[in-house]
């Protein structure tokens, strides 16, 4: 299931990419306001989705935090990338947002693993300190 999940969070992170290659200075405006909305919002959105795509993986309960990590790791690999090279990458976007870009994308990222984490069922042996 981790490579189906690696695979499904690789399409997850192109998808991302091209919504701030396309619409960019609309998801993420240089305004303080509009983008705190950003951040307020991406956890719920991502929330919705990583369950879609944990019930489309079709994983064995207590697998979800398997599922979170699947996801998350190509976006955050590939998101170094996309925030080193910001300005050639989203070159419609204002270049002095590449750290805020690169904040958003670990707090969605990590929104993501909270979310496989917490649903994880853990078996009573597995809860011990």
């Amino acid at each position: 299931m981790i490579v189906r999940a690696i695979g499904l969070g690789f399409l997850l992170w192109l998808a991302i990419v091209a919504v701030f290659r396309f619409a960019g200075e609309i998801v993420l405006p240089p305004d303080e306001m509009p983008r705190m909305i950003t951040f307020v919002v991406t956890p719920p959105i991502l929330w919705f989705i990583s369950f879609g795509a944990v019930k489309l993986l079709k994983g064995a309960r207590g697998d979800e935090g398997e599922a979170a990590v699947g996801l998350s790791l190509p976006g955050l690999f590939l998101g170094g990338f996309a925030t080193h090279e910001f300005p050639r990458v989203f070159p419609n976007m204002y270049p002095t947002l590449d750290g805020a870009f690169g904040a958003w994308l670990m707090f969605a990222y990590a929104s993501v693993l909270f979310f496989g984490l917490s649903m994880t069922k853990l078996a009573p042996q597995d809860e011990r300190l």
